[in-house]
């Protein structure tokens, strides 16, 4: 029997194969389903942005308690991402900005699901992975670089990208003039995201990624476009989407819909 402090959360520090440390905390019960959550950017000071103070914590952290009553159980695996938070090890190479592509941070993000399979769940091939903003993004390029990898994916409120992304980058752009002044290696961060995107529509249909994926997006939030999220519903061919004309409307139909999605995908390989 796990005691109910550690049900509640566990932390642990993961060390990555380039010496970079991602802080890391299990939130729900361990021995329920898991979800691997990355946060969002924090473009004007990424050591400020991390698991917890991230806009989404409220929202994955009131899922995982509504889910304990109505849904299918889970739990959620938070980490501060390379180059945020409390990470470290990064900052000696922090001029190599590959290492902040959606792309390479799936990789950290796989990496954190690998190391939480040792909690005592039944084991199930893949990892269930998920996020807000750059955390959903990076999710995404997880799937779609290592398809075998992962069996489904939540992406709430994803970045802009192609050719929505010109003014999102120039404004990124401009944060990066402002932190060179003061943390060289937090402008490194923030010029990796500039110059990141998200894949191809055509490479996406491509890969015919056989996975559920819900896209979750709010017409008022200009920095994570809905017309981004359904511009994915047309190439994944599993996808569920939630628009919802307001942010407060999505964060308030999230909990729910999360739960009744998990439970129609993955509550038999649960059981």
């Amino acid at each position: 029997l796990i005691p109910e402090k550690v049900m509640n959360t566990m932390q642990e520090n993961l060390c990555l194969l380039d010496d970079t440390v991602l802080p890391c905390e299990v939130i729900g019960n361990p021995k329920d389903l898991q979800i691997v959550w990355g946060h969002g950017l924090g473009p004007t000071d990424p050591r400020a942005m991390h698991r917890r103070s991230c806009e989404s914590f409220p929202v994955i952290s009131d899922s995982v308690a509504a889910a304990k009553t109505k849904g299918t159980p889970f739990s959620a695996v938070l980490f501060d991402a390379r180059g945020h938070g409390k990470s470290s090890g990064w900052e000696p190479m922090a001029g190599c900005i590959q290492q902040f592509h959606w792309r390479n941070l799936a990789f950290d993000m796989l990496t954190v699901a690998s190391n939480f399979r040792h909690l005592p769940i039944r084991k199930q091939r893949g990892a269930l992975l998920g996020g807000f903003s750059m955390g959903a993004s990076t999710a995404l390029w997880a799937a779609h670089l290592c398809p075998t990898l992962v069996r489904g994916l939540v992406l709430f409120s994803v970045t802009t990208a192609w050719e929505i992304r010109a003014a999102r980058r120039s404004y990124l752009l401009k944060c990066v003039e402002k932190l060179e002044g003061t943390d060289p290696a937090a402008a490194e961060v923030v010029k990796g995201a500039a110059y990141t995107d998200l894949p191809s529509l055509e490479d996406l249909a491509a890969s015919k990624l056989q996975i559920p994926v819900l896209l979750c997006a709010a017409r008022d939030d200009k920095t994570h476009p809905a017309e981004v999220a359904e511009r994915l519903n047309t190439v994944l061919p599993k996808a569920e989407l939630l628009v919802m004309d307001t942010k407060e409307e999505l964060n308030q139909a999230f909990p729910s819909h999360l739960g009744s999605w998990l439970q129609r995908n993955f509550s038999e390989m649960e059981e």
